[in-house]
């Protein structure tokens, strides 16, 4: 993305805040969710919804992550990809507006 960034535009990657502090710990859910992100329906009209949480479920029993900690990483990320969604909404609203 920092290389290319007109490619990361391209294919709808938001830009990270430069007042954003990134955490060692972060990565644990970025990997989870570049891993399942395509994990999800997919509507025929377009649009998508939520990762699955059989998806989140399975990932987390493959990398042994249980109890308390597994409910804290389908918490944080199911709250990192409604960000995504989020942020696919805006754009296709910006778009819309713009046509």
């Amino acid at each position: 993305m920092d290389e290319n960034p007109e490619e990361a535009e391209f294919i709808g990657v938001p830009e990270v805040p430069d007042d954003a502090e990134v955490e060692p710990w972060h990565g644990l859910y970025f990997r989870a969710w570049e891993a399942l992100r395509f994990d999800r329906f997919y509507g025929a009209l377009g649009g998508e919804t939520s990762i699955s949480y059989g998806a989140i479920s399975r990932y987390a029993s493959d990398h042994g992550i249980t109890g308390d900690d597994f409910a804290s990483f389908v918490h944080f990320l199911q709250a990192l990809d409604a960000e995504w969604l989020q942020h696919l909404a805006s754009n296709a609203k910006n778009r819309g507006a713009g046509a």
